[in-house]
């Protein structure tokens, strides 16, 4: 009898266990199909910001930021930013990250880093390093919050009083739906050559160089820093925004498949379960029908 209550205590444990791993995996299957409809639309605005900015660049080459292309050739104060999830329950989605980070992060000894943390787990993880300074930190990513998180970031790269000789991203890439990849990205100084080499590789750029092409003299209704200074501000807002969306959209395409594989193997660890506690019970009865026949033939 104690053994069948045993068993009993884990199957009830296992189905309630398997309810919840059901209801999140129900829960983020909802969340990725909604900001997987966006995604069309938002990668088609940040390649077109990207493909408007390296265009203007080409016509106006004097123009230079000291913010998106600093002059420290020693990268004396990077600035890091961490994206991570802020709960767990998403299989290897901070773990990879975490590991990529510690493989991939060096610093000289005259760097002097700054960090800015998206997750609890990003901020946990970089307060166990020694000496950091985290200048911002959000506790949570999340489909309502990460337009006003990319503005605040923007902001603090175009407008706090320390210029950062650098701005680094590490975050996860949204590949496929079952592929989310730790990724490094470098978002200044800007790269000229891979920003041209990256939108000439779509036939829309190459159709917007064509038009601008045809207009070696552009008519600028507006002084020309101003407009490319807004441009250059909508490019970081949007290569910022459109970071955070791919983080987003990986941990819950990430969470989905480990609550799926969880209620997956709930679903068989009941069954075996189920199957011993019959035969455990098969027993039980057989063995008293026999200490109830032994006694009837006493």
């Amino acid at each position: 009898m104690l053994q069948l209550s045993i068993l009993k205590q884990k199957l009830n444990s296992i189905k309630t266990t398997k309810k919840i791993t059901h209801a999140i995996r129900l829960i983020s299957m909802s969340f990725y199909s909604r900001l997987e409809k966006q995604s069309k639309y938002l990668n088609n605005y940040q390649k077109t910001i990207t493909q408007i900015f390296s265009q203007l660049l080409s016509q106006e080459t004097e123009w230079k930021h000291s913010r998106l292309f600093p002059q420290d050739i020693m990268d004396t104060n990077p600035l890091f930013i961490i994206i991570s999830s802020a709960k767990g329950l998403c299989g290897s989605f901070n773990g990879n990250l975490f590991r990529y980070f510690e493989r991939t992060f060096l610093l000289e000894k005259h760097q002097v880093p700054t960090f800015i943390t998206i997750g609890q787990k990003a901020t946990k993880f970089i307060t166990e390093l020694k000496n950091v300074n985290i200048i911002y930190k959000q506790k949570e990513l999340s489909s309502s919050n990460f337009s006003n998180i990319s503005k605040e970031i923007s902001k603090i790269i175009l407008e706090n009083k320390t210029i950062y000789s650098s701005v680094t991203f590490y975050h996860n890439y949204f590949k496929n739906f079952f592929i989310q990849k730790p990724q490094k990205t470098t978002l200044t100084p800007i790269n000229l050559q891979s920003l041209t080499h990256n939108n000439s590789t779509s036939s829309s750029s190459k159709d917007l160089e064509q038009k601008i092409s045809d207009y070696e003299d552009l008519i600028w209704e507006q002084d020309k820093n101003t407009i490319i200074n807004y441009v250059a501000k909508r490019f970081i807002i949007s290569s910022t925004f459109n970071i955070l969306f791919q983080s987003l959209i990986s941990e819950n395409a990430s969470r989905f498949i480990a609550m799926d594989n969880s209620t997956t193997n709930a679903e068989k660890y009941i069954e075996r379960l189920t199957l011993q506690y019959n035969k455990s019970r098969q027993t039980l009865i057989t063995r008293e029908v026999a200490e109830l026949s032994v006694n009837l033939t006493l």
